[in-house]
């Protein structure tokens, strides 16, 4: 329902963090968001992390952090989806319900296949890292479904630049309204 960590905006990150955690002391949000964009480093390495992102349509329509950050997401969203090691899907509105939305998840795979694949689940309830053949099969399970459920990534790229192009309307539209009563 949100962007995926890995390809937020510094003040993305910020906005959802301090959604989740509005507790949260300035010091700590601060250093989540940090770690959060220090993650994000194996997207450019030399031999990047492969990334297969699907995301329901609500993460690119709701405003998270307001318009202008929003914007700024979507500009970012664009230019990593143009990466050749990273695929962003969207499932559309008109999909309806889908089995991702009771909640995110990441699948884990390692070029060592020694290493196996993990589960990772982050809710309000607690972090898992699932490793059971039976969890790992149902997950893949559940990620091949959404991934067939969701546009391809041209068609996805598609949303996401008409999203972007309906906030950047709604902002000019918002800022002749300001110009106007000023």
């Amino acid at each position: 329902m949100y962007i995926p960590g890995l390809l937020q905006t510094e003040n993305y990150a910020y906005a959802v963090i301090e959604g989740h955690l509005p507790d949260a002391t300035q010091d700590d949000l601060g250093q989540r968001v940090r770690a959060r964009m220090e993650r994000q480093a194996v997207l450019a390495k030399e031999h990047p992390l492969e990334l297969t992102a699907i995301m329901d349509e609500a993460a690119l329509r709701r405003q998270v952090g307001g318009p202008a950050v929003m914007a700024d997401q979507l500009q970012r969203l664009q230019e990593l989806a143009n990466r050749p090691h990273i695929s962003v899907q969207v499932i559309p509105y008109t999909f309806g319900a889908h089995q991702g939305m009771p909640g995110g998840f990441a699948m884990l795979s390692f070029a060592d296949p020694k290493d196996g694949e993990i589960v990772y689940i982050d809710s309000m309830a607690n972090d898992s890292f699932l490793e059971s053949d039976a969890d790992i099969a149902r997950y893949t399970a559940v990620f091949d479904n959404l991934r067939a459920q969701a546009l391809s990534p041209d068609d996805s790229f598609a949303l996401i630049v008409r999203a972007t192009a309906d906030l950047t309307q709604e902002l000019e539209t918002a800022n002749a309204l300001d110009l106007s009563t000023a």
